[in-house]
């Protein structure tokens, strides 16, 4: 088993196996709700805009005729294009009811993708019972990477550090953003990135304190604070990583670099199997809290290449378990002024965790 279309078929098995034991007939998925992203993870394609899964028997992807060559070519799951669009959920219901089985069959949505038209059609025209799986047999299968998958997040996050190393060479005296974030892309592009899971940030001086600033045309001044955020894409394998670069020396912004490597350390030292992402989250608040500086507006961070969890955020539930891949970024902004936001990759492992982006993230 080593490409990644093994472990789509890993996890339809694993899903196959679920179904059996919970007695849900069909599982319906769409591409609401990052529904494209766990396409890629379980029947290597991100096309088409539904895949209907019965306990017994093929599952079945439909596309519309301007993705149905595409999804053909990707898909290890069989195709059926729809030419109509008013026909999809007259296919999608009947597909469902043919696999039904008895009086008590179950149907398994994620409904906080349908809309409520949809969510009204179904509930007329589908046979069984409605069951909610979006927090339940998705978290459980699509957990995140088995253990032999782990290679591909490990090169996809090569690809990110090679991209934050050519934005620090690129950074001097009245470059402008968008030059840098063009070095950072092509350095990641041309050593084997498909394309970027988001547009690459680069935000400098006062508009670093934006938590997502775009890039412009703003040239670089001495004293500057510049974040690079990026993702570099491979398979759909996708890495998220952020570094913040000082230009030049500046004793008050040093601080604010130091501090967040403290937070990011702490967090990092208190992650394995069974830790609390909800206490992670709030460790990294702490320690911001005790060098002086102000509670950021975001999560601490969120799961990556198309996996629903997990969540690091002061309300979170979830509990970190092997397979688990996600970022730390914690962030520091005071607007009108600058900020900085340094994020790693991990993986929880059988052990504990391995971080897999490695660059530097001070370098003064």
């Amino acid at each position: 088993m080593s490409e990644p279309v093994d472990f789509c078929k890993k996890r339809m098995s694993h899903l196959k196996k679920t179904m059996e034991g919970k007695g849900i007939d069909v599982i319906y998925l769409s591409t609401g709700a990052r529904g494209g992203s766990m396409f890629k993870r379980l029947a290597d394609t991100s096309s088409g805009f539904a895949i209907l899964i019965p306990r017994d028997g093929n599952a079945l992807i439909l596309c519309f005729p301007v993705d149905y060559e595409s999804t053909k070519d990707e898909s290890w799951i069989p195709v059926k294009k729809i030419e109509s669009r008013e026909r999809v959920n007259e296919e999608i219901a009947g597909f469902i009811n043919e696999h039904l089985r008895g009086e008590k069959a179950k149907v398994g949505l994620n409904l906080s993708s349908l809309t409520f038209t949809d969510y009204n059609y179904f509930k007329e025209k589908l046979k069984g019972e409605f069951l909610d799986i979006s927090q339940s047999i998705i978290p459980e299968v699509f957990f995140g990477l088995y253990p032999e998958e782990i290679k591909f997040q490990r090169k996809v996050s090569q690809l990110a550090d090679i991209a934050e190393a050519a934005a620090r060479e690129a950074i001097a005296p009245r470059v402008k953003e968008h030059e840098i974030a063009a070095e950072a892309n092509y350095a990641m592009m041309r050593r084997g990135a498909e394309q970027q899971s988001f547009p690459t940030i680069i935000s400098s001086g006062e508009r670093s304190a934006y938590c997502h600033g775009y890039p412009g045309n703003r040239e670089l001044m001495k004293g500057d604070l510049v974040i690079v955020d990026l993702g570099p894409s491979i398979h759909g394998y996708a890495a998220d990583e952020t570094r913040t670069f000082l230009l030049g020396r500046d004793e008050r912004k040093e601080k604010m670099l130091t501090a967040m490597d403290k937070a990011v350390q702490a967090v990092t030292e208190n992650i394995k199997p069974g830790a609390s992402c909800r206490e992670l989250d709030a460790i990294s608040r702490r320690v911001l809290y005790e060098h002086g500086f102000p509670d950021y507006p975001h999560t601490l961070g969120h799961s990556l290449s198309g996996f629903p969890v997990p969540a690091l955020a002061k309300t979170s539930e979830h509990i970190l378990k092997p397979g688990m891949i996600f970022t730390v970024e914690p962030g520091i902004y005071l607007p009108g002024y600058g900020g900085v936001r340094m994020e790693e990759n991990v993986v929880i492992t059988d052990s504990g965790f391995e971080q897999l982006t490695k660059s530097p993230r001070l370098y003064f």
